[in-house]
């Protein structure tokens, strides 16, 4: 949050050209990077719409082709999410797909890294219940 301004009468006239003169030069930063960016995005997507059009010259259909990259993406961002999970969370999700019968996801599991020893013994020490602490009263 913006620390809100203390009432002064300290301000010059070239305190006020600085300021204005520095905002505005961020301002031009801003566009010229903004520019190279678009610039080298619209790049890519031509030389993805060359590739798309190669696999049309070969009878796959860019919808055909478009809609098989959305379906890997979403995969191995799903994959990302499932990997990030804590040992225990995953037992968990993987025991709920279990229970719906999903087939799908649980092939996605089999898919991921198997947990390293540390883990699994990370995982067991956390899962321990902890002995009752009596009060030294």
């Amino acid at each position: 949050m913006a620390k809100a301004a203390k009432q002064r009468d300290e301000v010059s006239e070239r305190d006020v050209t600085r300021f204005v003169s520095g905002i505005l030069a961020r301002y031009e930063n801003i566009e010229s990077a903004r520019g190279k960016f678009m610039l080298t995005a619209r790049r890519e997507r031509e030389a993805m719409t060359a590739i798309y059009e190669t696999m049309a010259q070969k009878g796959v259909s860019q919808k055909a082709s478009k809609t098989e990259i959305k379906i890997v993406r979403a995969l191995e961002r799903i994959k990302t999410w499932m990997a990030d999970l804590e040992l225990e969370d995953r037992k968990m999700v993987q025991r709920l797909a279990k229970m719906q019968a999903d087939k799908k996801q649980l092939s996605l599991f089999a898919e991921l890294p198997k947990p390293t020893k540390a883990e699994i013994k990370e995982a067991a020490v956390v899962e321990a219940p902890q002995p009752l602490q009596e009060a030294a009263e």
